[in-house]
């Protein structure tokens, strides 16, 4: 991913740029006052500039229908929401999850974290048809608002783009009806599966529709790293061998997995090892739909097209780890809100600035879920971590730490004597 945490990593996704180049990085919460902002809060007076182009813009232009489901985050109010900034429909809420009172997320400490938020909104477009939302039904919601329109696209002329970021699985957590209690994972374990359950049903509205079938590229990833903690377990996820957490430069906030579905186009059961960032979905959207990026400022996106393995054979075989050597991203820069702490060239990874590494617990399966309710979080109350690490301030390196990341993915090994590097 582009950054570590929510607003930035969006907008370096949306917008194929480095978030510092839109000003979508900074240093704290937007509680009306930050021009740079690390995450837009509930009642954020900014948000997204109108002049960036994004991606939905971008398909837009070149005769695609688009739409957004779920998670916002790039500013809460009705000039930069969704509908303003390329998208024809939007159905979902307009920042994170604990961000307000909802139902199936009634904790005390994001009343008292975020008390200056109101109750969270669903927002159609641009009209709020619930508040509070009701969090025990939102994906199942989302999965249906996706299939729909997705059946429509089928009957339709136009071409067409769905982002859909789920609200899933973001602190706390929660599920619906059906899927609480059926994962060994505990409670992070349900809201997973039932992410996997909605990616499933909007694929399936995709393979159904003969027009669509083998015509529709999905791309599945995440926004940043895992949120561990030291004392709950039930609640988060891993980060498993990579150090760091969200919020964080080290792999942990960083590193995520990434799946490309096209059937028949893109062979299946491959890894492909190659490295790419979030900023490099736009140029890839753009190229499949022959769209234009913009050429009136700095672009930070490389399509990912040549790392795929395009093949129209679309034969199944056992996994395989493969590298397709095509790829022409061989350095990627990581910030800290707006400062530059890292920056990758191929396997070596320097770091500028660094936080301290956590230690977190490992999960542990069957989790005694007696204590507290299904969508109450446990009280995070972890001496050695805040809840958002600052982007100000860490440890300076002169010179910088290098890691190689191919043997040493963990960032446990500090190498010197590679001068050349």
């Amino acid at each position: 991913t582009a950054h570590s945490i929510c607003t930035p990593s969006r907008a370096a996704l949306l917008t194929g740029r480095l978030p510092v180049r839109s000003g979508m990085c900074g240093n704290a919460y937007d509680n009306q006052n930050s021009s740079q902002p690390m995450v837009l809060a509930c009642d954020a007076a900014n948000g997204l500039p109108l002049n960036e182009t994004t991606i939905a813009e971008a398909l837009h232009d070149a005769g695609y229908s688009t739409m957004m489901i779920g998670k916002w985050h790039l500013g809460q109010q009705v000039k930069y929401q969704p509908t303003r900034q390329g998208f024809d429909h939007y159905f979902g809420l307009p920042y994170s999850v604990d961000m307000g009172f909802a139902y199936g997320n009634d904790t005390t400490e994001y009343d008292a974290e975020l008390s200056m938020c109101y109750p969270v909104p669903l927002i159609r477009d641009e009209k709020i048809i619930e508040q509070p939302a009701n969090y025990t039904t939102l994906t199942q919601r989302y999965s249906d608002e996706a299939t729909k329109y997705i059946t429509a696209a089928a009957s339709s002329d136009k071409p067409f783009f769905l982002y859909l970021p789920f609200s899933h699985v973001h602190l706390p957590q929660f599920a619906g009806v059906d899927q609480i209690g059926k994962s060994e994972r505990g409670y992070f374990g349900d809201s997973v599966a039932e992410v996997d359950s909605a990616v499933g049903a909007i694929l399936n509205a995709v393979k159904v529709q003969e027009t669509l079938s083998e015509n529709t590229f999905a791309f599945l990833t995440s926004d940043n790293g895992a949120r561990p903690n030291t004392r709950d377990t039930v609640h988060t996820g891993n980060n498993g061998l990579l150090s760091g957490r969200k919020g964080q430069i080290w792999e942990g906030g960083l590193r995520e997995p990434a799946v490309a579905w096209w059937p028949n186009t893109i062979a299946g059961h491959q890894v492909i090892m190659d490295v790419a960032v979030t900023t490099d979905v736009f140029a890839t959207f753009a190229e499949l739909a022959g769209a234009s990026l913009p050429s009136d400022r700095e672009m930070d996106t490389i399509s990912m097209l040549s790392i795929l393995n395009i093949t129209h054979a679309g034969k199944r075989g056992d996994a395989r780890m493969v590298s397709a050597g095509g790829n022409t991203r061989n350095v990627s820069f990581f910030y800290q809100g707006c400062q530059l702490w890292a920056v990758r060239m191929g396997p070596w990874k320097a770091h500028f600035f660094t936080d301290p590494k956590p230690v977190f617990p490992i999960p542990q399966l069957n989790s005694d879920p007696v204590t507290t309710s299904h969508n109450t979080m446990a009280v995070l109350d972890d001496d050695q971590l805040t809840s958002h690490p600052t982007a100000v301030g860490g440890t300076p390196h002169n010179p910088p730490l290098l890691f190689n990341l191919e043997s040493d993915p963990s960032e446990d090994f500090a190498l010197t004597g590679h001068d050349d590097v």
